[in-house]
């Protein structure tokens, strides 16, 4: 990032958040122009009032026309959206190959950081740093919202966030599922009180096993303390979740052999949110839990994947073509290098 840029964001703290967000939406009506403001806010996981602000500004610039078919680019707008392209790289740090990954899998960013963390653990330390990077980008001051799901590269990496990020902002950190009844260090509940510590910011926990039936599910959100962790998940600024081995997280979630055996069947791949896919990405199994829903996502204006190591590359590949466009992927070269390989 040039030099120039602490200064600008001292003067105007949204001065990147804004200029990343008006090349987004000048992007998103020259992929699929003409386009409705509906369409954009969808695809971006923001609401359809900022993209009305945000596309009237852009026309009043000249860089776009909007009809009653819908938006499209104006020449001055595709100058612009190709000159504003390399500067929107620099400021991100998109390296060539975090730009040919994002593009491979369908998503708006990937952050690579190097090794292999199925061999090194200090990759956990980088995705941490990396991960601390990105929500200071992206997070306004104020207040924030942040859910949560669990993991082990997310535990590990919980404790590199930084008192930085909490400079002007009153971050607030919940839980995205409920327990696993796995490793305690590994669920949200624990992350979220360390994620909270270490920059200053505030916790909820909702200590309830994940997997309950429809009729337990029913009773349990109209409990007051699970209801107010369900509240803050429904208007979460920033959702963060690991991209689990489909058999891993089978067993996790107590799956007897016959059901293991019925997954291998459909040959599952990977496991997010409770939903299992295989290899296409098609939801083959799927089980009922307690917090964030699988189809809440596109609301969510950022969400980061965290998922790490070679063994992993498949699971990310069977999880993407499901993931909202505005997903940024937190990886390292293990993971990145096999996806890339791959015709």
């Amino acid at each position: 990032m040039y030099a120039e840029i602490p200064v600008l964001e001292a003067l105007v703290p949204d001065i990147l958040k804004v200029f990343r967000q008006r090349y987004l939406v000048l992007e998103q009506i020259s992929l699929h122009a003409p386009v409705g403001r509906r369409s954009v806010a969808r695809s971006l996981g923001l609401s359809e009032r900022n993209v009305r602000t945000e596309t009237e500004y852009l026309r009043e610039l000249g860089l776009i026309e909007i009809k009653s078919f819908g938006m499209f680019m104006t020449e001055k707008g595709k100058k612009m959206l190709q000159e504003a392209a390399p500067l929107i790289d620099r400021l991100f740090n998109a390296r060539e190959t975090e730009v040919d990954l994002a593009r491979k899998l369908g998503i708006e960013r990937t952050i690579i950081v190097p090794g292999d963390s199925d061999l090194q653990e200090l990759v956990f330390e980088k995705m941490g740093e990396e991960l601390n990077s990105a929500l200071d980008l992206l997070l306004p001051l104020g207040h924030s919202i942040i859910t949560v799901l669990g993991g082990a590269a997310l535990a590990k990496s919980a404790r590199n966030l930084s008192k930085s990020l909490g400079k002007n902002r009153q971050l607030e950190f919940v839980p995205g599922r409920g327990a696993l009844g796995e490793n305690v260090a590994i669920q949200s509940n624990t992350i979220v009180q360390e994620m909270a510590a270490e920059t200053g910011g505030n916790y909820k926990t909702l200590y309830l096993p994940e997997q309950v039936s429809t009729e337990a599910y029913k009773s349990l959100i109209r409990e007051s303390t699970v209801a107010d962790v369900l509240e803050d998940i429904s208007k979460t600024d920033v959702v963060i979740h690991g991209i689990g081995l489909a058999h891993d997280m089978a067993r996790r979630r107590g799956y007897d052999s016959i059901r293991l055996s019925e997954l291998r069947e459909k040959k599952v791949v990977t496991e997010c949110f409770g939903c299992f896919f295989d290899g296409d990405g098609k939801i083959v199994d799927r089980v009922h839990q307690v917090g964030l829903q699988f189809e809440n996502l596109n609301k969510i204006p950022h969400i980061f994947a965290f998922a790490c190591g070679s063994r992993k590359a498949k699971a990310i590949e069977a999880y993407m073509p499901n993931a909202p466009h505005q997903t940024w992927l937190i990886t390292d070269e293990g993971a990145s290098n096999k996806i890339l390989k791959e015709k």
